[in-house]
């Protein structure tokens, strides 16, 4: 083992892995979970968990929030009341964090640093402590957020025009990070039960990869649907995946967010021969609103998987620095905000349950097993609405007038609507809150909705209420 003194540019550039240069120093000072008292730290005082009030209000218009900014950049006529597309929350992080970077901005100096020594150790700490998941230390690598880690895997063990296979409805950013792989998605379309949880089409789930997938992006817990996988479905994937030699790509990035009752099960713990033919991402950036910071890591059991995303050219050994600062102190202290985030999170989801059925039963929905994702089944209000012919008149009159919208990369071109964006643009209009079309989640998703359920109650309220008279002035 190389001493912390030997280490050379060289070397930063060959070890990648986050516990190739954490692992050359001794791992000293790693915290344990906080308790009542302030415990000492590498010579620091660390406070005790600082309850955080997740019913205050907290106001993040003009703080160039995705959320709440973008939209009124291309709608700047449009009135939003609510924010509610975009997967991040409207909380404030763990006081924890928020300290630790301030401590860091008074050193006024910013060049290259390591990552903080005890960083894999409390990774692996927090995998083990909240779901019994054993992470291997050594086979750890920094991602700049997990779609980086994927796009990573992608092109290193696939090739162009590969198809890698997605059970849909199914996070939206994996369709571009395939296409960013010169590659193409096999959807497999699951089963919605007459309950609304929704189930693998084994059939279809096996008559695709058995076409030649060697690639299946795993989505644990489901966006938009909320699936918990449990252990026995998992199995069944992994036996499949297998029996075809298709690797597992295991995204657990709303691992810590699950409602009352239900439960995450890691791939990477159901066995060895499931460990070894997979590869899990996971990041603090969902779990403690961190997403700007752009960190997350990735890991395998299996050691020669970790070598070849190393030669197919990921190189992530230093992330952004505060990044790294903050995720570690929200691996350190953040069980309890944890614990207490998912309470509020399943009152929120029961809460727009019950409204549903009571005052807007043309929307249907079940609270969801995971995420702090509600999957709105607004079909009944699309088929009110007309959607589709809605959406064409639209069509024929933008082109006729020369309607046109520009995108996030200043591309200008005729504005067109779908039956979904239409649905979107009448939420707007008329509702002032912005919620996601379904159908941008592949095959299933035509006529459903996903909405952002992790804001204050009184914000939920607000959206609610705003849903409620929009339908009843159709």
């Amino acid at each position: 083992m190389k001493s912390l003194s030997t280490i050379n540019r060289r070397f930063f550039i060959k070890g990648t892995g986050v516990a190739a240069l954490v692992g050359t120093a001794t791992l000293t000072g790693c915290a344990e979970q906080v308790g009542s008292e302030p415990q000492q730290i590498d010579n620091e005082t660390i406070t005790p968990y600082e309850k955080v009030n997740f019913d205050a209000g907290y106001n993040r218009v003009g703080t160039n929030s995705i959320k709440f900014d973008m939209i009124k950049m291309f709608n700047p006529d449009n009135q939003l009341d609510v924010g509610m597309g975009i997967a991040d929350m409207d909380f404030r992080t763990l006081p924890q964090v928020t300290s630790a970077l301030k401590k860091r901005l008074e050193t006024e100096n910013w060049g290259y640093e390591l990552p903080p020594l005890d960083y894999s150790k409390n990774i692996v700490a927090w995998n083990k402590r909240r779901y019994d998941a054993d992470v291997p230390q050594g086979n750890i690598l920094n991602s700049v957020g997990v779609l980086d880690g994927v796009l990573s895997t992608l092109k290193s063990f696939g090739n162009d025009g590969d198809r890698v296979l997605l059970l849909t409805p199914n996070y939206s950013s994996f369709f571009t990070t395939i296409h960013q792989a010169n590659m193409y998605e096999a959807e497999s379309e699951m089963i919605r039960n007459d309950d609304g949880r929704y189930v693998v089409d084994w059939d279809d789930f096996e008559a695709q990869i058995s076409t030649g997938i060697k690639l299946y992006i795993l989505c644990n817990p489901q966006n938009p649907t909320g699936n918990c996988w449990t252990a026995d479905e998992l199995r069944r994937m992994g036996d499949i995946c297998n029996a075809h030699d298709c690797l597992v790509i295991a995204d657990e990035i709303h691992c810590d967010f699950v409602t009352n009752g239900n439960k995450y099960v890691a791939y990477a713990s159901l066995g060895d021969k499931y460990a070894q033919n997979s590869i899990s991402y996971k990041s603090t950036s969902k779990s403690f609103n961190l997403a700007s910071h752009r960190t997350g890591y990735m890991f395998s059991h299996n050691r020669s998987y970790i070598d070849k995303v190393l030669k197919g050219g990921h190189q992530r050994l230093l992330l952004n620095i505060m990044g790294m600062i903050a995720s570690n102190e929200a691996l350190k202290h953040g069980d309890d905000y944890i614990d207490e985030q998912n309470l509020y999170l399943t009152e929120n989801a029961k809460y727009v349950e019950k409204f549903c059925a009571d005052r807007i039963p043309i929307i249907k929905y079940q609270v969801q097993e995971g995420t702090y994702l509600a999957w709105l089944d607004c079909r009944e209000l699309s088929e009110k609405l007309d959607v589709e012919t809605k959406a064409s008149e639209l069509n024929i009159y933008n082109k006729a007038n020369n309607v046109t919208a520009t995108d996030f990369f200043g591309v200008t071109s005729i504005k067109t609507y779908t039956g979904g964006s239409y649905l979107k643009k009448w939420m707007l209009d008329n509702a002032r809150i912005d919620i996601n079309p379904g159908e941008n989640y592949g095959k299933g998703g035509d006529g459903f909705m996903r909405m952002n359920l992790a804001t204050n109650r009184a914000t939920l309220l607000k959206a609610m209420e705003n849903i409620e008279i929009a339908i009843n002035n159709i």
